[in-house]
């Protein structure tokens, strides 16, 4: 549906993690039951969506022109059982992690294939070419042909910056 929007010419197409009503599969918030879920419900359900997606829109020719975000809003803990927000983790869950997260993103003239950054080996922490949110913010803009750093003017006409990031250029052919 996400690619037909597109082909329609829709400028902004956002697609959400489903939440199922009265069962586990709401998120990738996987405090309990971590390698069942990851195996049985979310990778079944994210990775063949996001690869027809991205193939679909390249057969299509269209890759080159749409970007394609993926990612949540925080890493998982890098330790399985570990409380780090005070939730009730078990055994077998990992709870939120700000300090270091994923991200995919193709297609806008992004370099296919390519790799940017590097974790620990836990995957505590970033430990070659971090990128912080702002930055990734700023990279989207740059990808969709806004300047980042562009004064915007609030409510009160108080000028403020778009973002405070700098585009990672080495994400780009």
């Amino acid at each position: 549906m996400a690619r037909r929007f597109v082909e329609a010419g829709t400028r902004f197409v956002q697609v959400n993690w489903p939440k199922v009503a009265n069962s586990d599969v709401h998120s990738w918030d996987v405090h309990k039951g971590l390698n069942q879920r990851m195996k049985d419900k979310a990778a079944p359900m994210l990775d063949p969506g996001l690869a027809t997606l991205i193939s679909d829109l390249d057969e299509r020719q269209l890759l080159d022109e749409t970007l394609v975000v993926c990612l949540g809003e925080f890493g998982r803990s890098p330790r399985k059982g570990l409380s780090t927000s005070g939730n009730d983790n078990d055994a077998d869950g990992r709870d939120h992690w700000p300090y270091c997260f994923t991200a995919v993103i193709a297609g806008a003239g992004v370099r296919r294939g390519h790799v940017h950054g590097k974790s620990d080996e836990t995957g505590s922490a970033p430990i070659e070419n971090p990128v912080h949110p702002c930055d990734l913010l700023a990279t989207i803009y740059h990808a969709v042909g806004l300047d980042p750093h562009t004064t915007i003017y609030n409510h009160l006409n108080q000028p403020r910056e778009m973002v405070k990031g700098q585009p990672v250029l080495d994400l780009f052919a």
